[in-house]
């Protein structure tokens, strides 16, 4: 039977050192409630961080742990201070979580903490290998771990794995602005299932996944060439009961009526969150300012509780957080208050179980307004602790709680106005009008609780994805570019045909503006010397281009996507096609239309072929008269038997038997013993189609293929051809 693995930054118990004795106590968070049945069950293990730097313990002390949390099902990965300041302090929270959050990454010297994040996620891995059988299911959580499932993947091929995030997954520009952003993209792909709180951070990551080409984007899903990735939201639930049952609590009841009476003929609006930049918790206060000033008939008779719980204290960041909110919260108190009144209460610390539910239970609105949130579970909690459905929840539409409470007060957490209209929405409301609505959401939560959270997901974990019916192109790794490599070597007759632009030299907005490197030159030079090699250049380019350019080299060039072919060793171009070329007047009677009508758009007419490039011509305009002319071109190309290409910024005309493909057909009768083809766009898919099923076709860059391989640049496809 198979035994579940649980993988998260922290263990659900912690431990501290005072006075040279260990202490173990629950760590904070709703996680080790949710797994709680796991975690407990059978031969199930929770792995993860203990809470406190092995610096500071002996030997002794780090057995004396791993004795103590087994009782617990937990097993500990120890960690020193230096690992933990980079893996964690710097990495994960000064650099992923405000990127994910949106927000200014504040660091910018991270290159050494990246590295202690990969070693850190490495030192996981090897914890959790350590205890998971070949049948085992592992699930990791959290962004501290991004790494972790494709570390774990490459090792236990077989084994189910499952990642879950539970903060907020950044929009696709955000997210690639992050340098190692494939790498952390990859690493969760590791997975079988990749879960987040809603479905908008999971259209975020397949979109990422889209924009880096990795793999083929279904619904929901990510095909890649060895397997399926189901990507799809789990949106966390809470303790219901828990909350719902807290009113009949004796000690609840205590604290409630403590709360009733300081607070006696006041409306309570409470607050809760950590003190951290995301939470917004500045934002909220100045809607409370703004809210008194400009109600005076409030005074008096309402006060804000808010509980923000100190966290990261040692980041720069947070410590001037909680100096603004400090501030600010003299500020409105000596603005507006009295001696009879105080309209804003601060609590910096966190508070028993009864103390938190009794708030609940006495606030009349809860005003949860984070600047971005995973989830937000105290928005949850409050309206499960409202036994007779009544109080307010006024929610930031940004928090992936407003995905389900839709019939909150949602209010906008970067407009100060809405801000501060939502609030005077909420206590102006009759609690028989958001009576129904609060049911409603109650009925919601009551259902999805965080164990029906844990249960669905590890039911997907369960159920595999089938496998498509078509073939999914590999990256071209190390271990594949090992086996080329011993191919070319057995080879000693060899047909290496290479695209131009986007393979052997990066595209460039103006198209004469792709003049060959030196590098380019050399490595063309040292392949074509080899006598068993046959070098082909295969490209769109003019046959004066290509002269110009490649002309002094011992290669076979071919211009016009075969329209010409000049063999090695000589000087003259042959016509490999006499169709008629009738078409192009037409043809270009339409370009030269829309390329008025499209500034920064260009014309390139050739032989064989007529090119619209619109590289440098706005998008919106270029898309919109891009539909237009495509659709113009069409009857033209049914009547003359064209082919209309769509290609990196270009739209490209020619007649269909002249192409890369059929160019491609002549030099199969030599008996090669190795071919190897590159390219980059949809011309040269007529030349990977053309080729044998053993030869090595290559695609560059982002896009469909029918290629074997893929590279990422022309760069890669020059540190390949270098190995050669």
């Amino acid at each position: 039977m198979s035994r579940l693995v649980i993988v998260s930054n922290r263990l659900p118990v912690s431990v501290r050192k005072v006075d040279g004795k260990l202490e173990f106590y629950p760590s904070a968070g709703g996680l080790a409630t949710g797994l709680s049945s796991y975690a407990k069950t059978g031969g199930n293990v929770w792995v993860g961080w203990p809470g406190i730097a092995s610096d500071e313990l002996t030997d002794q002390d780090r057995q004396e742990i791993t004795r103590v949390l087994k009782k617990d099902n937990c097993h500990p990965v120890f960690l020193t201070q230096k690992q933990l300041d980079g893996f964690y302090n710097v990495y994960s929270n000064s650099v992923l979580w405000p990127l994910f959050h949106h927000m200014e990454v504040g660091t910018t010297d991270t290159a050494a903490a990246w590295r202690m994040y990969k070693k850190v996620n490495r030192l996981y891995a090897e914890a959790t290998l350590e205890l998971a059988g070949k049948k085992d299911h592992m699930w990791v959580h959290d962004y501290q771990l991004l790494l972790l499932p494709e570390m774990l993947r490459v090792q236990r091929a077989k084994n189910r794995i499952g990642f879950f995030l539970h903060i907020p997954f950044p929009s696709p520009e955000i997210f690639l602005s992050d340098p190692h952003a494939n790498e952390l993209a990859q690493g969760m792909l590791g997975a079988d299932v990749v879960g987040f709180h809603t479905s908008a951070y999971t259209d975020n990551f397949l979109g990422v996944c889209r924009e880096l080409d990795i793999g083929i984007i279904g619904s929901r899903k990510v095909v890649l060439p060895e397997r399926v990735v189901r990507v799809t939201d789990f949106p966390i639930g809470i303790n219901y009961r828990r909350f719902a049952d807290a009113s009949r609590s004796l000690e609840v009841g205590v604290e409630h009526q403590k709360l009733r009476w300081k607070h006696r003929g006041r409306k309570v609006i409470l607050t809760i969150d950590r003190l951290d930049p995301s939470k917004g918790l500045v934002g909220r206060l100045k809607a409370y300012q703004t809210l008194l000033k400009e109600n005076p008939k409030l005074h008096g008779k309402v006060v804000m509780i808010m509980q923000a719980m100190p966290s990261r204290t040692e980041v720069p960041a947070y410590q001037k957080l909680r100096k603004d909110v400090e501030k600010l919260s003299k500020s409105i108190n000596k603005q507006f208050g009295s001696r009879s009144w105080q309209p804003l209460e601060v609590i910096f610390s966190a508070l028993p179980f009864a103390e938190y539910a009794a708030l609940y239970q006495r606030a009349d609105v809860a005003f949860i307004a984070p600047i971005r949130d995973g989830m937000n579970l105290v928005a949850k909690e409050y309206l499960a602790s409202r036994p007779k459905s009544d109080g307010v929840l006024v929610l930031s539409e940004t928090a992936g709680a407003a995905e389900e409470l839709k019939e909150a007060v949602l209010v906008n957490p970067y407009k100060h106005r809405s801000l501060v209209n939502g609030l005077m929405e909420a206590l102006s409301a009759k609690p028989a009008g958001f009576m129904a609505r609060t049911k409603r959401m109650q009925r919601y939560l009551k259902r999805n609780t965080i164990d029906k959270w844990a249960d669905t997901f590890m039911d997907s974990l369960e159920k595999p994805i089938p496998r498509p019916n078509f073939r999914v192109t590999r990256a071209l790794n190390d271990e594949r570019t090992a086996e080329l490599l011993e191919d070319y070597k057995r080879s000693s007759n060899r047909l290496i045909l290479l695209d131009y632009d986007g393979t052997l030299q990066p595209l460039v907005s103006k198209p004469e503006n792709a003049v060959p490197s030196k590098e380019t030159l050399h490595t063309l030079k040292r392949l074509a010397k080899n006598e068993h090699n046959h070098i082909v250049v295969i490209s769109g380019r003019s046959r004066k281009d290509l002269a110009d350019w490649l002309g002094k080299l011992p290669i076979t060039l071919v211009a016009e996507h075969g329209g010409f072919i000049r063999l090695s060793g000589r000087k003259n171009w042959q016509k490999t096609s006499h169709l008629s070329q009738d078409w192009e007047k037409p043809v270009m009677g339409l370009f030269k239309r829309y390329t008025t009508l499209t500034p920064g758009s260009s014309i390139e007419q050739k032989e064989w072929s007529v090119a619209w490039h619109y590289r440098n011509a706005s998008p919106f305009h270029a898309k919109k008269n891009l539909v237009i002319l495509k659709k113009l071109l069409r009857p033209i190309a049914r009547a003359e038997q064209l082919i209309i290409r769509e290609n990196k910024k270009v739209l490209e005309v020619h007649h269909q038997d002249v192409s890369k493909g059929h160019i491609t057909q002549e030099w199969l009768l030599d008996g090669q013993d190795f071919i190897m083809a590159i390219g980059d766009d949809n011309t040269d898919e007529d030349m990977f189609g053309a080729l044998p099923t053993a030869a090595h076709t290559i695609k560059v860059g982002r896009g469909h293929t029918i290629a074997n391989y893929r590279l990422q640049s022309p760069a890669s496809v020059h540190t390949l051809l270098d190995k050669l």
